[in-house]
């Protein structure tokens, strides 16, 4: 059975600025969002390059219903301040259809996991680009050392263990 994941905006503007969002299309998974994070989407860069996804029927675009944003709403008056409604909007579709959610928001996280919702970050994003053999171990360890650089908001001592792992076994291979 192929496995479906939402992303929320974090992940794509990581992979946007990574060059690695042809890399996550790769994946054989079925990848959706919502409309919400499409609107979110200001940087006419990345916007760009997920149409190109949406146009190729890669990316599936989820519209919530009348009865989701009432959810929405609730489940945002239950949640913490700083969570956008652009979350919850991601949390209640992955929720409601059984999906896995992908996110960089350590709120969002907190939140999908009190919905019963299976959560990863970016660090499992790697690892399963690493272990579809998408990008190398050496390759991984580069573009980790990168995301470093460009995401202060990452668990650092996950991102170095991966970055020492994967270093060590690209000179294995050597």
């Amino acid at each position: 059975m192929k496995k479906i994941v939402v992303s929320d905006t974090n992940i794509f503007i990581d992979l946007v600025k990574l060059g690695l969002l042809d890399n996550f299309f790769m994946l054989p998974w079925e990848i959706h969002t919502t409309d919400f994070v499409i609107s979110e989407l200001t940087d006419s860069t990345q916007k760009a390059a997920l149409n190109v996804f949406i146009k190729q029927k890669k990316l599936s675009v989820g519209t919530l219903s009348s009865e989701d944003v009432t959810e929405m709403l609730e489940l945002s008056n239950q949640s913490p301040r700083n969570i956008s409604i652009t979350d919850i909007s991601v949390c209640i579709y992955a929720r409601n259809n059984g999906y896995m959610l992908l996110t960089g928001d350590k709120q969002l996280r907190k939140v999908a996991i009190a919905e019963n919702i299976i959560v990863h970050g970016i660090l499992f994003l790697f690892d399963e680009l690493v272990s579809h053999s998408i990008l190398t171990p050496g390759q991984a360890a580069e573009t980790l050392i990168e995301l470093k650089r460009i995401n202060t908001r990452l668990p650092i001592e996950d991102v170095n263990e991966r970055i020492n792992m994967w270093l060590t076994k690209s000179k294995e291979k050597q």
